[in-house]
């Protein structure tokens, strides 16, 4: 909708008076050359001319200025509601923005802490390593028998006897012998002797059973040298320095 008032260049409240002195002003300056025509001052003129028309009725002017005053307060409600939406838009990016950072940062945090929490609980969980069983012999106590004492002879009290004793060999425990015995029994001949690989820590757990969960009975260094005993899908059976335990399957080199 075109703003007459603006056209003429007069305020919405304008007297009658004020609207003829508006019109007749621009009209000398707008006023066509018939010698010379331009069609921009003669479409300016006519526009100036049909506002002047309608503003210089009474009744249209009545008209005009009600469908006038409902369409600015109906670009004003459209002004108004584009500002909000826009500042509703931005809240909105704003807010899901910081939210997604909380998540990241949360998530970010946990991972950390896990890593920390596993590296602590590596480096703090001690091996389980067996101890090696401890025989104690036995401590035999030799008798000494008192030597007969001929009645025939008498000895002088002075006289020194010297008795000659005889010491037996050291007591082997016979577990030990059983163990080693068991360790040849064993080693039937489809085994053979190969390598272990171990992985980033260098070290390999020999665990009593198949079976992660289970007791560690000894640390095996990387690229120690071990006789396979029986194979499984999982777990190799190996005998390492007299001790025969289980290691995972990735560990023993050409499987």
């Amino acid at each position: 909708m075109k703003d007459l008032y603006y056209i003429l260049g007069t305020d919405c409240d304008c007297t009658t008076a004020e609207l003829n002195a508006a019109y007749k002003k621009l009209a000398r300056k707008l006023q066509p050359d018939e010698r010379d025509p331009d069609h921009f001052l003669e479409d300016h003129f006519k526009e100036i001319t049909e506002a002047y028309q309608v503003l210089s009725d009474p009744d249209q002017r009545r008209k005009y200025d009600i469908a006038y005053k409902k369409n600015y307060q109906r670009r004003l409600y459209y002004f108004k509601i584009k500002h909000l939406n826009v500042a509703a838009t931005l809240a909105l990016l704003l807010f899901t923005g910081l939210f997604g950072w909380y998540v990241m940062k949360l998530l970010s945090g946990g991972n950390k802490q896990k890593r920390v929490v596993t590296a602590t609980t590596i480096t703090q969980t001690p091996a389980i390593v067996p101890q090696p069983a401890v025989h104690h012999k036995k401590k035999h106590k030799t008798k000494i028998e008192a030597p007969l004492v001929n009645q025939s002879k008498i000895l002088a009290k002075d006289t020194v006897i010297h008795h000659s004793i005889k010491r037996e060999p050291p007591f082997v425990s016979k577990q030990v012998i059983a163990k080693k015995d068991t360790n040849q029994s064993l080693l039937s001949p489809s085994t053979y002797s190969t390598y272990l690989q171990a992985n980033a820590t260098g070290v390999i757990y020999l665990h009593e059973s198949p079976n992660y969960t289970s007791a560690v009975l000894s640390k095996i260094p990387d690229h120690s040298k071990v006789t396979v005993v029986e194979k499984d899908r999982q777990f190799y059976k190996v005998l390492f320095e007299g001790q025969i335990g289980y290691v995972p399957k990735w560990t023993v080199a050409n499987p």
